[in-house]
């Protein structure tokens, strides 16, 4: 009793021996007399030595159980090493039919709404993009024309005075050829012209968002065409030849100076490089009117075509020529870009067989109600 209290090398000390009294539970005893105790909840485990203190005296598998290593140990082997429970022979384990089915038919279902989910979530993430994309494009559109609207009120002041000096010029001709009919003829269209180029800058110069006041307003499309081909009629000698036939649409649109630029625009091109003739037809249906507007000219330049590069400001072709010939298609982007404004669709293209250029403008008839 007095070395348990004034040593430690003996067997156990008091403070282990009360320990072991008061919360011990005997586990077993080896073969060294070697006892091995545990706590009620098996929290804590030690050993109390027979005779002195000497940790050698513990055998390899009571140090494992001592550090409760021995339990995780087997635990470890038998998820790798492991045997059938015994059983009787005649009993066998048969999962049922359903059972085997359903794990396979579970995991395609599976599968299934996986790909639907993705494939869903792919077309938003495109359906964004793209109207990110037009948004995009829009803006771009909006700031060319605000840059061009800057551009024409300086040129609407740069142009008056050579407009007026042609305007003075033309009546003092007038004058001197006061005797000559033919001439006082021509005399009286090239006042009466730059008259009304003179009156167009002015209001370009203070406002670009004028509105020519020869088209009344709330008329049909047809009405339209015809008032812009007959003031081009006035001074071409081209020859115009319209078929309103299958326009059966009665929708009234408001006088817009949008659709009329866009409209005279494009007309205007086609008496400008036709040979002889301009094909207008105008068609409607239930659903969509159709203007197709058709010239006998040369046609637009094959590398813009199929590039699909027409209605883009400032366009640039490999072929030189074509840029005296047909411009940098400032205004066929001006007109496409204000047509599109008013919900149409504008698509160019040349005519395979006739030659020629051919202009499609197109209207839901649903959108025009909107104009």
């Amino acid at each position: 009793m007095l070395k348990e209290i004034f040593t430690w090398w003996h067997g156990q000390t008091l403070g282990v021996r009360l320990w072991t009294y008061f919360y011990g539970r005997l586990v077993a005893e080896d073969q060294y007399k070697n006892r091995y105790y545990s706590n009620k909840y098996d929290s804590r485990r030690w050993v109390v030595y027979h005779g002195e203190i000497d940790a050698s005296k513990v055998t390899p598998e009571w140090n494992n159980w001592l550090r409760f290593t021995s339990d995780k140990v087997r635990i470890a082997y038998i998820s790798f090493y492991s045997y059938d429970l015994p059983h009787p022979g005649e009993l066998h384990f048969h999962a049922p039919n359903y059972y085997l089915y359903a794990i396979p038919v579970s995991i395609v279902i599976g599968l299934i709404f996986l790909v639907y989910f993705a494939y869903k979530f792919g077309e938003e993430s495109r359906i964004r993009k793209k109207a990110y994309d037009k948004i995009q494009e829009i803006m771009a559109k909006e700031n060319e024309l605000l840059s061009l609207g800057g551009q024409a009120a300086a040129a609407a002041h740069s142009l008056g005075t050579p407009l007026s000096t042609i305007l003075l010029t033309a009546q003092e001709l007038k004058k001197d050829f006061s005797d000559k009919d033919k001439i006082q003829k021509d005399l009286n269209l090239l006042v009466s012209q730059s008259i009304r180029c003179r009156d167009i800058l002015q209001k370009l110069s203070l406002n670009p968002n004028i509105e020519d006041e020869f088209i009344e307003s709330n008329i049909s499309l047809k009405d339209y065409i015809i008032e812009i081909i007959r003031s081009y009629e006035e001074i071409s000698n081209k020859k115009f030849r319209t078929n309103f036939e299958d326009y059966k649409n009665s929708i009234k649109i408001q006088k817009s100076s949008e659709i009329i630029y866009g409209l005279r625009n494009f007309l205007g091109n086609a008496n400008k490089f036709s040979k002889k003739k301009i094909y207008i037809h105008l068609s409607s249906n239930k659903e969509t009117t159709k203007l197709n507007i058709i010239d006998d000219g040369p046609g637009f330049p094959k590398d813009l075509v199929d590039k699909h590069k027409l209605g883009e400001p400032y366009i640039r072709t490999s072929n030189l020529e074509n840029i005296s010939k047909y411009g940098l298609g400032l205004g066929t982007f001006i007109g496409k870009t204000l047509l599109e404004r008013n919900y149409a669709i504008v698509e160019f293209k040349n005519i395979k067989n006739k030659g020629g250029a051919k202009v499609t403008i197109q209207w839901k008839n649903k959108d025009l109600k909107k104009i």
